[in-house]
Parts: structure tokens; sequence; C-alpha cells
């Protein structure tokens, strides 16, 4: 596959270095600007610019397939012109949302296709936190993302808290949801803590999946012959978390099949932050 690569030279030329791993890839282009993108098969767009999405639109247009390689976006306008966009363009996009696409989560998802429960615990060291409004809303944001992925099913109800310090200083979220299904997702964040944690805890009837996020460790849950639980562990590399995205990404393309993350996906989640969000201006 030949692979064009849109964006700031020095985060280009890393992101060069996550393709050359992949045997499938012949030729990499290095290009500025996405107008400047020859004939390749498959195109990276690494841009955390308030016009990355305006960017990606246009890539499709030109019928390219793009992985966009940013923050999460959240402008529902936007996301829902993409969606439409790719489907009559008929090309493939996958947005780098990083909680779905890591080596863990995957493996997770293949062992537990729908949990009945998950439930998400982050603690933010406060000396390493901006203190920023659009910060502590991306923590939630991303793992709201992660829920609506994995549960495949639509959310029933959804509840929501968020607390500040002087109403200023965003230092905790609770979120409950419960989903068509009736499974259930709790997500909690603080970002007043002494040291930083994060673990995401996921069952069925069968087993529990308990998640290190930060060194993508699992422990695997369940009861023996003797009706006493018992753990195995099973670990990922997070160094290579880049790598396998990207050929997750040049395997969707080059077998026509969904991204690991799609356009619907991200409008999907878009939707619901603007719900969710009103809801947290009830209570604030």
């Amino acid at each position: 596959m030949k692979v064009g690569i849109v964006g700031d030279a020095k985060r280009a030329v890393a992101w060069e270095r996550h393709l050359r791993p992949h045997q499938i890839v012949h030729e990499v282009e290095l290009c500025p600007h996405i107008q400047e993108v020859g004939e390749v098969e498959a195109c990276f767009l690494v841009d955390e610019s308030d016009q990355n999405l305006d960017i990606l639109l246009e890539g499709i247009r030109q019928g390219l397939n793009c992985f966009l390689i940013s923050r999460q976006p959240t402008d529902t306008t936007k996301l829902e012109k993409i969606y439409r966009a790719t489907k009559e363009a008929g090309v493939h996009v996958q947005f780098s949302h990083w909680p779905t696409l890591a080596p863990a989560t995957q493996w997770m998802m293949d062992r537990i296709h729908r949990p009945s429960f998950l439930s998400i615990r982050r603690a933010v060291n406060y000396t390493q936190f901006m203190n920023s409004e659009d910060e502590f809303r991306h923590f939630w944001i991303d793992e709201l993302g992660l829920c609506m992925k994995w549960m495949d099913s639509s959310i029933h109800h959804a509840e929501a808290k968020q607390v500040y310090l002087q109403d200023t200083y965003p230092v905790a979220i609770q979120i409950f949801l419960r989903f068509e299904n009736g499974a259930t997702a709790n997500i909690n964040i603080y970002a007043g803590a002494s040291e930083n944690n994060h673990q995401r805890v996921a069952s069925n009837r069968q087993e529990i999946l308990e998640c290190n996020v930060p060194t993508q460790e699992i422990r695997i849950g369940r009861l023996n012959s003797g009706d006493h639980l018992f753990f195995e562990k099973h670990s990922f590399d997070p160094a290579k978390a880049a790598e396998k995205a990207a050929l997750m990404f040049l395997k969707s393309v080059q077998m026509d099949r969904e991204t690991s993350y799609t356009s619907y996906d991200a409008y999907q989640l878009s939707l619901q932050i603007d719900q969710l969000q009103k809801r947290l201006l009830q209570f604030r």
C-alpha cells in the first residue's frame, strides 16, 4: 500500500516510524497539506487544530481513506457532515479514540463482546492537571466513547453530576449509564489525587476483566471447579498502541470493512455529549 501522512513534519515522521514494521506499506508520502496528497490508498491526518474536521471532510471529498489523529472531536454538526460524506464517497474513516484502539481494550472487547457491567475509575494527580475545563471534559468524553462502543447498545438513561471548587476548578464527575439491553456503566473521574490511577472493570456472567490502563495489564477473573474466584494475567505493550492502531486502519482499508472507531461512532458520541452536558448544567 502507498500511504500518505499529512500534518506537522515532526509528528508525521513519528507516525512514519509506526508504519515501518508493517509489510503491507511499501511507500510513505509526507505532505504538509491535504491538497498535496497524491494517489494513495490510505491517508493519516495528524492535526490537533480547530480546523481538523474541515480538513478531514476535504480529504473524504477527495476520495481518501483517512485516519484522523487528534483529540476526540465533538462538533456534532461537522461530524454529521463527515459521516454522511463518508457514506456518499464510499471511503473508510477512523478516529484516534485511544481508549477503544488500545491493544488491551481490543483484546477485552473480543473476550467479552457486550459486558453486562462496566466500571471506570480515573484519579488524576492534581499537580499534573492544568485546571482546564476542556481538559477535564475530555477525560470523561474518552471514557464515555468507550462505554458506548463496547456496549454496542443505545443509552436508555443517563445521570451525571460534576463537582467544582469555587465554581472554577472541576475536581470530580460521576456518570451513570443504563443501556437498552439492560447493561450498566459508571464513570468516575477525580482530578485532585495524590497520584495517577486509571482502572477499567468489565464483567459478564462468566468472567471479570480488570485493566490497569497505563500499564495495559489485564487480570482475568473466573470461578474454578470449587467455585472460588481466581485470576490470571495478560499484558500488552503500551508503546505498541499507535503501531497497532495504524495496522487496524490499514487492514480495514485493505479488506474493505468497517474501521475500529468510525465516523458514525464519533457522531453518536457527540450527540450523547450534548445530552450529558445539558444534564450537568441542571445541577451545577
